[in-house]
């Protein structure tokens, strides 16, 4: 297993893992691409007031750091279900910008 990528059978919602479902505000994270790729930043999920949504903080200027914009690609449902599907989704997203960075360097699967 590299180290950019996660079973995905291994995803577990706050509350399978015992603790208290998220709210408003919760963030998890999904992890970084690669620091040589063209559009660095961190994948995560964020509880907002009516789904998760999915969401990238792009690091391609470093002199942002603590301001760095933040984009969001998909919203779920603010359900268990919508938290599994956000972070299976999330998870997938940073996992491919690690396969295409082994890809660029002449590495495949």
């Amino acid at each position: 297993m590299t180290s950019g990528m996660v079973i995905l059978a291994e995803i577990r919602t706050e509350t399978e893992q015992g603790r208290p479902a998220p709210t408003p505000g919760w963030e998890w994270t999904a992890g970084d691409t690669p620091r040589t790729d063209p559009s660095p930043g961190t994948w995560f999920v964020r509880r907002m007031e009516d789904c998760f949504a999915v969401c990238f903080r792009s690091k391609l200027i470093p002199e942002l750091k603590g301001n760095w914009p933040e984009y969001q690609i998909i919203t779920c449902p603010p359900t268990e279900a919508g938290e599994y599907v956000a972070r299976e989704t999330a998870l997938k997203l940073r996992n491919e910008s690690h396969r295409q960075e082994a890809e660029r360097n002449g590495h495949s699967d």
